[in-house]
Parts: structure tokens; sequence; C-alpha cells
């Protein structure tokens, strides 16, 4: 998997906590071969974020926000995907869950300052 490129140990740690939580929680609730496809997707999502800006100046909090924002994303379409009626209590406790971290991934990002700013 690629690393994502981190502003700082802040940035490192907050965004680490949420991938960490996103791709545990979808492991739990899909077999090997769904969560080597979402593995996939969360690969797109980490190589757009490591190339953003590099071709011209962007917003330093837009690029902040991508790893939350399209992991969110990615992480509700794959559990919309694959929710049945025998796991959609399970299904429904991790959305919950990963909606409250994400405001809580957001909030912690909103204080980080470029340090060349």
């Amino acid at each position: 998997m690629i690393k994502p490129i981190y502003s700082s140990q802040a940035h490192s740690s907050i965004i680490d906590t949420y991938l960490t939580l996103c791709k545990q929680f979808s492991q739990e609730v899909s077999n090997e071969s769904r969560y080597r496809n979402y593995l996939d997707v969360v690969e797109l999502i980490l190589e757009y974020h490591n190339e953003y800006g590099k071709d011209k100046e962007r917003s330093f909090y837009d690029w902040l926000m991508i790893i939350p924002i399209n992991l969110s994303c990615a992480t509700n379409g794959f559990f919309a995907g694959i929710e049945t009626k025998s796991n959609s209590a399970e299904v429904r406790a991790y959305k919950i869950v990963l909606d409250q971290m994400l405001q809580e991934t957001v909030k912690r990002l909103d204080t980080i300052k470029p340090a060349n700013d």
C-alpha cells in the first residue's frame, strides 16, 4: 500500500488512525476478495492525495481533507454494497462510528497550519 505524504507528525497520526479504522471495519464485514477490491480504491485515494498540487499550487486545507473525505465516501459506498439483512446491524453500527470519527478527524485536521505559510 502507498504511504501517504504527511505535512507533520500530527497530520500523520490523525490520518493513520482514521485510515486504520476504515480498513479494519471494512475487513471485518467483508470477505477477502471484496476487501482487496476495497483496498484498491483506498490506494487510488492515497495516490490522488500524494499527487495533489504537484503541477499547480493548490489549497493546503483541501489537500488535508482529501483522504478523510474520500475515504469516508468510499467506505460508506463499500458498506452499502455489502450490507445484507444478516449483517445490517453491524454495518450500520460501523457507519455511525465512522461518521463520528470523520467529524473528529476533520476537527483535528482544521488545527494543522502550513509550515511555510
